[in-house]
């Protein structure tokens, strides 16, 4: 199972008492730093914004994201989802009938590629608020980060942003092709392990094994780059 380097875990795991200050994500997206706590213990909420899944989705895959995570950190630090969730799109395609694109008529589709088109990396913000407004985010003075599953799609396969973390589920594929693409939906195994990828950089944490990731590499490079690379299996790592 993927590691986290060990030395940056235990520093990260000590750095949790070392700040006294009322800090959560009811101060915004970004807090500057981690309350102080006892035990290394990240307090999250999982949550999918859509129409693709519900509530019951996020229950499915909390258990297998705990477990993961627990294994990416050598146990070093444990995750508690204290809340799971799903919040429709802000922003319905039926408010845009106008809107088209390369002659795809599946409005769920549509509904997910206008917002690539329309709102982009800021989906993170969006969501963000619109959790801030519903049940879950009256508790956002106690958590740590919001962990979210979008159908809305934008222009990563991941990313974070201060304390919040987003993936895609489902992902479109290649809709610019003459053939319209395809609509993937990602295993349950890759939807978390790119959340706790994500997760890790709303802990300060960067990428490992960078040089492999160098454009100048050639694909083989990058492959004995990868190879070689004492991180390669590591959660942050590219190689991975």
């Amino acid at each position: 199972m993927k590691k986290l380097i060990l030395i940056t875990l235990l520093a990260l795991s000590s750095s949790f008492n070392l700040y006294a200050g009322n800090d959560s994500l009811a101060d915004g997206m970004k807090p500057k730093r981690y309350k102080k706590r006892d035990h290394a213990i990240l307090n999250v909420a999982l949550v999918y914004y859509g129409s693709e899944w519900n509530e019951s989705d996020m229950k499915r895959i909390a258990p297998l994201l705990k477990d993961r995570y627990e294994q990416a950190t050598n146990g070093l630090i444990k995750l508690n989802i204290t809340h799971t969730g799903a919040l429709p799109y802000k922003h319905q395609i039926e408010q845009y009938p106008d809107y088209s694109f390369n002659n795809i008529t599946d409005k769920e589709r549509l509904q997910r590629l206008w917002y690539y088109d329309n709102v982009g990396g800021k989906i993170i913000n969006e969501v963000y608020e619109e959790v801030k407004k519903s049940e879950i985010g009256k508790e956002y003075k106690n958590l740590d980060a919001l962990l979210v599953v979008s159908g809305a799609q934008y222009n990563a396969l991941g990313f974070a942003n201060g304390r919040v973390a987003i993936t895609e589920q489902p992902r479109e594929i290649a809709w610019g092709l003459p053939g319209g693409g395809r609509t993937e939906m990602v295993s349950d195994e890759n939807l978390v392990d790119e959340l706790i990828h994500e997760l890790g950089h709303t802990m300060f944490l960067g990428h490992t094994s960078t040089k492999c990731s160098k454009p100048e590499l050639s694909l083989t490079e990058r492959q004995e780059c990868c190879e070689q690379s004492p991180n390669k299996n590591d959660v942050m790592s590219y190689c991975r």
